[in-house]
């Protein structure tokens, strides 16, 4: 299969850990896309939000329509693109381009991110991730 799945490079991508049919993509167009592989003619889901190219996309361990983002933009977004506001929350603590982003398996909730700025956060979703 071949996709043409954004309008400009296409920097990330993740499977869904619960359906083996969702793919999630991250692009420099500034978008992130949910797509069945069973029919690419159309996303499931088109996200906006970001400022900057989404690097970095990740499906969460623990939550179907859970998407952790990060961008060069500098923030790292939690997405559920199963209700209508997708946008759950956006942490802006990198001082330079944010470049990766992971969700921990064994602890729901908690997150990861690093950057240009040599920093690397692990936080629970919903608090802070500058707080000590």
């Amino acid at each position: 299969m071949i996709l043409p799945a954004h309008e400009f490079e296409v920097l990330s991508c993740d499977w869904n850990k619960y359906d083996d049919c969702l793919i999630v993509t991250g692009s420099v167009d500034k978008s992130i896309k949910v797509w069945d592989v069973r029919n690419f003619r159309v996303p499931i889901t088109v996200l906006n939000g970001h400022g900057y190219a989404v690097r970095k996309v990740k499906f969460s361990p623990h939550r179907q329509s859970l998407i952790a983002s990060c961008s060069y933009d500098m923030t790292v977004c939690l997405w559920d693109y199963g209700v209508e506001d997708a946008l759950v929350g956006r942490y802006d603590h990198h001082t330079e381009f944010a470049v990766g982003v992971d969700m921990s398996v064994l602890v729901e909730g908690l997150l990861a991110s690093t950057g240009w700025d040599e920093m690397v956060y692990v936080w629970p979703h919903g608090t802070d991730p500058r707080a000590p």
